[in-house]
């Protein structure tokens, strides 16, 4: 197998880490290429050319910069986590080197996540967690309407607006008020951010729906899509956001349950963690 390792540059235990698993790889005469990532700029899709797997090694922001270039390339995303465990990376250090060779043995077990397909005037982005249109200046609201398959739907007056996939929906969407789903789910979660005046209820939409976001304002709109500024919105611009047709395929361990995954997001001693 030919299996592509992301670490922090700046994360010594990670950085660690991957070259010990690029050892084991070899010793199995597999390939492991380590690449030391940056923390912001973007990453370049052919890191992952001729890879069977990705695996990243660090916290959120390098899974999700991992999940964009393994969906691109249609390949596994296996993600290890250095700090507290949740949705997006439920697999610890030592469950790392184990899991790689059992799955080199017996095949990997991954579970389908629905990502989003942002379209914007540049083209297509993707968006593992969420798409947020918000505003550009302090002590203003941002006024957006919403439409579903072109119909519209809702207006609202708010500090943002966001559209999150099942997996980002203990991300920004929990913070703003929104519901919890189960990871594997393919469905679209939008929710309005410190509403005024407004509906302030998510809605839940099934994947076959498109959602477009309408700015009505004459500050415009930021895009941020997980985490990552995306540009701005002009008022009358809008962007338009699907479940993408490819699921992004991530490895889990045959003892992480969902049950666990929900109580590290929203038990009490989480935190703690």
């Amino acid at each position: 197998m030919n299996i592509t390792i992301l670490t922090p540059a700046m994360n010594d235990h990670a950085a660690a880490v991957a070259a010990s698993t690029a050892a084991l790889l070899a010793s199995r005469k597999h390939d492991g290429v380590v690449h030391l990532v940056e923390p912001s700029g973007e990453l370049d899709q052919s890191l992952v050319n001729g890879a069977d797997l990705v695996i990243t090694l660090g916290g959120d922001g390098t899974f999700l910069r991992g999940a964009v270039l393994a969906h691109g390339a249609g390949i596994p995303l296996l993600g290890i986590n250095f700090g507290r465990l949740g949705y997006l990376l439920p697999l610890e250090p030592e469950d790392l080197q184990p899991l790689v060779l059992s799955g080199i043995d017996d095949g990997f077990q991954a579970e389908e996540r629905a990502v989003l397909a942002v379209e914007l005037a540049g083209g297509s982005v993707v968006a593992v967690n969420e798409v947020v249109v918000e505003k550009r200046e302090a002590g203003h609201m941002l006024r957006v309407g919403t439409s579903i398959d072109g119909e519209a739907f809702v207006r609202y007056a708010a500090d943002g607006i966001l559209v999150a996939t099942p997996t980002g929906s203990t991300a920004y969407n929990l913070s703003a008020g929104g519901p919890v789903l189960a990871p594997e789910m393919r469905a679209l979660i939008v929710t309005p951010v410190a509403p005024h005046l407004a509906v302030d209820r998510s809605v839940v939409l099934p994947p076959e729906r498109a959602v477009g976001l309408h700015v009505d304002d004459v500050r415009g709109a930021s895009v941020v899509i997980d985490g990552r500024a995306r540009g701005h919105l002009a008022q009358g611009d809008s962007l338009m956001v699907r479940v993408h047709p490819r699921p992004l395929n991530v490895v889990v361990g045959p003892h992480v349950r969902l049950i666990h995954r929900l109580r590290s997001i929203l038990s009490p001693t989480a935190l703690d963690r």
